[in-house]
């Protein structure tokens, strides 16, 4: 597993996809690496506490995801927006990446000058994996809202888009279960070797 997980780039690597996850609230917080930098440079975020620098980068990721919500809205039309009910894609992830990046601190920041506990890796990717399958699902509905609008039908009429989030999402649980499981590396975003005081 380790020689596997050692040939695989880490997405972060990849710039354009990378921004784009992250803008979404869907990459990894990078709060510990923001800090880090600012102390190595003495930055303005040098002094502020950690909890602020994760709570600054929270409110800004937050922001992003809520105008790119608008410009769609304002793109397909506000009554094609709630009829396939985008909002509610936006706000579950808003609120799944607010529990990720709280997490995130509540679970690493207390341990950030030393070697990351496996109980504590494991805790935070049962909550990132469980995030990202609730996530997962609304993927699956594309096709059936898709074939529904091109057919002139209501989207959620048949019950098929809902059945299908509803497996998809269970069916990346379990996968994200088994991930938490199995997984040896440190969790992107909280890198054991950050020199972070907790705080």
């Amino acid at each position: 597993m380790k020689n596997i997980v050692n040939k695989v780039s880490r997405f972060e690597d990849h710039m354009l996809t990378y921004t784009l996850l992250y803008l979404l609230l869907l990459a990894p917080p990078r709060a510990f690496k923001i800090k880090m930098s600012e102390k190595a440079n003495q930055g303005e975020l040098a002094s502020i506490p950690t909890f602020l620098v994760v709570s600054i980068e929270l409110t800004l990721r937050i922001i992003s995801v809520l105008v790119i919500a608008a410009c769609i809205e304002g793109y397909v039309g506000n009554t094609f927006y709630e009829m396939h009910r985008i909002d509610m894609f936006f706000v579950t992830l808003v609120t799944t990446g607010i529990v990720h990046t709280c997490a995130y601190y509540l679970i690493f920041n207390a341990n950030a000058t030393a070697s990351i506990k496996p109980t504590l890796a494991l805790l935070y990717r049962l909550i990132r994996n469980t995030c990202y399958a609730v996530l997962a699902g609304f993927a699956a509905m594309i096709p059936v809202l898709v074939w529904n609008w091109d057919h002139q039908l209501p989207p959620y009429a048949d019950g098929l888009a809902m059945d299908l989030y509803i497996w998809t999402a269970t069916g990346f649980f379990v996968l994200g279960l088994i991930e938490a499981r199995y997984m040896v590396r440190t969790p992107l975003g909280a890198d054991a070797e950050r020199t972070l005081m907790p705080d």
